[in-house]
């Protein structure tokens, strides 16, 4: 009897599931509604300049889900990715990446990476087309919105040079110093000299994607990020002034800054010759009496300190500097190699190692003594391309701060003037920040401007407020209190 009552309950179980499928109960998933895809431009033209910031936005509406049944909801997510490619039906090269929300920004770095992706030429328009494609799930055919074109004009992205640009407290950008550091395998580590005429100095560091690299301040000195949202501030120099050789690793996310704080030359005479930096040119210079013309094998050796992650920016680590040949050119070494130089005549004689070009360093000797940095008067010039302004600077807090700005008088070429009242009256500089310059006095004239290695800093006696005049054409400067 159990087992009849056990038949029965399966049955009627049976034809209940019957009925169910008779009636239409089961739910069926029948297609996904392609999105409207708008773009915010239809022509952009890209540069280095224009890398962090956004360029071109897409955005579309959000997708329907079609049901067998319209009353009944589903659970079921749609994965959206955004599309591109250089033909309007999509069987070129395609870029994709998967998007969330209903919109999607890309800066100029991102762009043209995405159009070099792809295949686009550098320097001239390329129509790239774009779409978005939704699915639910693996197998699932996508559903396509519509196809928007936009022109797109990409650079070349030079990832051997990076740039130095000048920045102040503030981690702005000022512009390019002029000074570039090389990365020869074009992998994101930069190496190169650079001459900072007064301690503290402030870079940021450019790639040729357009990414700005600066001081990780989550980290402190010596970490970088290119994160404008990770406390991007600048990166500074430690509190001595003169010639360093750089190493950015952006793979690391590391730099360090060895200063060179002398250097010697053997070989050219029966003594070793003391080299002097020139700051303007970033040349080591030294003069010497040659007994004859001729081949003269040599050595450059020196002392320096090292600064990085481990030491921060309080004291480097002393260091022992080389350099050794490297095919034609000289390179930092281990220890000293022998280096190969013409001298051209007997007599006085100027020997020179030239560090500008990260890419061609090299050292030469040249008839007749130059005068040597620092030598005779203040050794100023007036600047070929007079600034719009000065900014008068203090670095007494251990970081640049502007006290005033000043500017042309206007009745005289190169004179400025401006007032100061503040509380700050020493460690003080005027910057030239047009041609790169930082001025102090000359410690045997104060009147006089200079911006060699062995300035003083400009002080101002008293309290008050001062009228300070800065004298460019005759490289004088003064204060009166007002």
């Amino acid at each position: 009897m159990k087992t009849i009552k056990s038949l029965f309950v399966t049955l009627l179980a049976l034809l209940s599931f019957s009925a169910c499928e008779k009636d239409g109960d089961k739910i069926y998933l029948q297609s996904l509604e392609g999105n409207e895809l708008m773009a915010t431009a239809d022509k952009v033209e890209l540069n280095a300049d224009l890398a962090q910031n956004i360029v071109l936005s897409l955005a579309w509406t959000e997708q329907t889900i079609q049901l067998s049944d319209s009353s009944v909801g589903t659970t079921t997510t749609v994965t959206n990715y955004v599309e591109a490619s250089l033909s309007e039906d999509f069987t070129a090269s395609v870029y994709q990446t998967e998007a969330t929300g209903l919109s999607i920004a890309f800066t100029g770095l991102e762009l043209n990476s995405l159009a070099s992706q792809i295949g686009a030429t550098n320097g001239q328009a390329n129509t790239i087309y774009f779409r978005l494609a939704g699915t639910t799930g693996i197998n699932i055919p996508a559903a396509y919105s519509n196809v928007v074109s936009v022109s797109v004009t990409p650079y070349e992205m030079d990832m051997n040079t990076g740039i130095v640009l000048l920045s102040n407290d503030q981690t702005e950008n000022l512009g390019e110093t002029g000074v570039t550091f090389h990365s020869p395998d074009a992998d994101g580590i930069y190496h190169g000299f650079i001459a900072i005429p007064t301690a503290w100095y402030h870079i940021l560091f450019k790639e040729g994607d357009g990414s700005i690299w600066g001081t990780s301040g989550s980290e402190g000195a010596f970490h970088l990020t290119d994160d404008a949202n990770n406390s991007l501030q600048n990166m500074w120099f430690p509190g001595t002034a003169g010639c360093y050789y750089v190493i950015v690793d952006t793979q690391a996310a590391q730099w360090s800054a060895l200063h060179i704080s002398s250097l010697s030359v053997s070989g050219l005479t029966s003594e070793s010759i003391d080299l002097t930096l020139d700051q303007t040119t970033n040349q080591w210079v030294g003069t010497f009496t040659a007994d004859a013309a001729g081949s003269r094998t040599i050595t450059i050796n020196g002392q320096g300190e090292q600064y990085n992650v481990e030491t921060g920016d309080g004291s480097g680590t002393a260091t022992g500097i080389a350099f050794a040949a490297d095919g034609e050119h000289v390179a930092l070494a281990e220890t000293a190699g022998n280096i190969t130089v013409d001298v051209p005549q007997a007599g006085e004689c100027t020997v020179r190692l030239n560090l500008y070009d990260p890419t061609n360093c090299t050292v030469s000797v040249e008839a007749g003594a130059a005068e040597l940095p620092g030598g005779g008067d203040s050794g100023e010039e007036t600047p070929v391309t007079l600034p719009e302004s000065l900014d008068v600077v203090s670095y007494s807090t251990g970081s640049e701060v502007i006290l005033t700005t000043l500017y042309p008088t206007g009745s005289e070429s190169g004179v400025y003037t401006g007032t100061y009242s503040g509380e700050v009256r020493d460690q003080i500089n005027i910057v030239d920040r047009t041609n790169s310059v930082w001025y102090g006095c000359d410690p045997d004239e104060n009147s006089q401007l200079s911006s060699q290695d062995d300035k003083w800093n400009i002080w101002f006696d008293g309290t008050g407020a001062v009228t300070l005049t800065i004298d460019l054409t005759n490289m004088t400067w003064n204060y009166t209190a007002n």
